[in-house]
């Protein structure tokens, strides 16, 4: 069977769109949840609360957060790529707008930092360039792009984006052994390895998981008739069950890199990304199969705030860790938190409503958009 790019990922300009895929705006949403129910008992929780069980059990659901969004980025990148192409755009071309797009996201991640600076009356200059997962997520953009562009043949495209990504894990050890990045300023230091809250998010091991995600998406873009969806899902879950068995497996073998730790650090990634697949199976069993359609009353607060998600990022950030809400900070219990993270969800999905109603092209890639009301 034929692996190249024109025959399997890419129709002829003209040709009808692909059903657009809601279940990935839901499971983005999923994440929002996340990142919203993380930042909120970070910021607002009192000192004696972090102690308790449950603070663990809820940093340890927040930390999903940012690798789904990392992922999630990494599937859409192969569709983009094959929506670009039914405008007749040439893969070259394709993947030279997907780079642009993730400098994009770069520059808005320092004009995030930027208004965070103006309202911090406390804030430090040099934390307009602080890396965060904005920053990550952009670069991972450019990244995976460019390495989606590197060839036109299936398998090659394959290896292009996991080998790059299993060795920014197996470095990630290392990385923090290196004397070079202590050269430059510690903000860009930050964006190898932490070093006492100069940054958020690093590359290493952060930039591999849109890499990987790129690689699901380019399984996932391959044309197959409607009929065979389950049967593809079905195969996606049992990779991933695969994925997750590779990772524990893993983490009982001796370490992959001299430095400590490495190859629990690799073995954790695997199982991550594991998992991410198969909640991505999971999802569209939730959302697209016969029936799913009577359950979009429920499904559907999800979905916008899956498709606002950068807005919805870009306003609730200040507001949990900001000026606004310096009367509660690090004050609340569990239960008052548990409270007021409700109200404030509900108010994060006012504006999400009003703003995907208000523009005409919500963040969000528009292959990405569900067609379904």
């Amino acid at each position: 069977m034929e692996n190249s790019l024109d025959s399997r990922e890419f129709p002829t300009p003209g040709q009808p769109a692909p059903i657009r895929r809601a279940y990935i705006d839901w499971l983005r949403g999923i994440a929002v949840l996340f990142m919203i129910e993380w930042h909120t008992v970070d910021a607002w929780n009192a000192d004696p609360e972090r102690a308790r069980t449950v603070f663990a059990t809820l940093a340890y659901i927040g930390g999903w957060a940012a690798p789904l969004f990392l992922f999630l980025a990494g599937v859409a990148v192969p569709l983009a790529a094959a929506s670009h192409a039914r405008k007749g755009r040439s893969s070259r071309e394709a993947a030279w707008a997907l780079q642009k797009r993730g400098w994009q996201i770069f520059v808005i991640a320092h004009l995030f930092r930027l208004q965070s600076f103006i309202l911090n009356p406390w804030a430090r200059i040099d934390s307009i360039f602080k890396p965060d997962i904005l920053n990550i997520l952009g670069l991972g953009l450019v990244v995976a792009a460019w390495c989606w562009g590197r060839s036109a043949r299936l398998t090659r495209r394959l290896a292009w984006l996991l080998l790059p990504a299993g060795a920014i894990v197996l470095l990630t050890p290392l990385s923090r052994e290196w004397g070079w990045p202590t050269m430059p300023h510690l903000r860009l230091e930050a964006y190898i390895r932490p070093n006492g809250g100069w940054g958020v998010f690093t590359i290493f091991p952060w930039l591999a998981y849109v890499l990987v995600g790129a690689a699901v998406g380019v399984w996932l873009v391959q044309p197959r008739a409607a009929s065979r969806e389950p049967l593809f899902h079905a195969l996606l879950a049992l990779a991933g069950l695969g994925v997750i068995a590779a990772g524990f497996l893993g983490s009982s073998l001796p370490s992959l890199t001299p430095a400590s730790q490495g190859g629990s650090t690799f073995s954790y990634f695997v199982s991550r990304n594991g998992i991410m697949m198969v909640a991505l199976a999971a999802t569209w069993w939730l959302l697209e199969t016969p029936g799913a359609q009577r359950m979009t009353r429920w499904w559907g607060p999800v979905l916008t705030f899956g498709r606002t998600s950068l807005f919805v990022y870009w306003i609730h950030v200040e507001l949990a860790y900001g000026f606004f809400s310096t009367a509660w900070k690090r004050s609340m219990t569990i239960e008052e938190w548990s409270l007021a993270y409700v109200a404030f969800t509900a108010m994060l999905y006012w504006a999400a409503a009003w703003w995907a109603k208000r523009t005409t092209t919500p963040w969000v890639p528009g292959h990405l958009k569900s067609t379904k009301a």
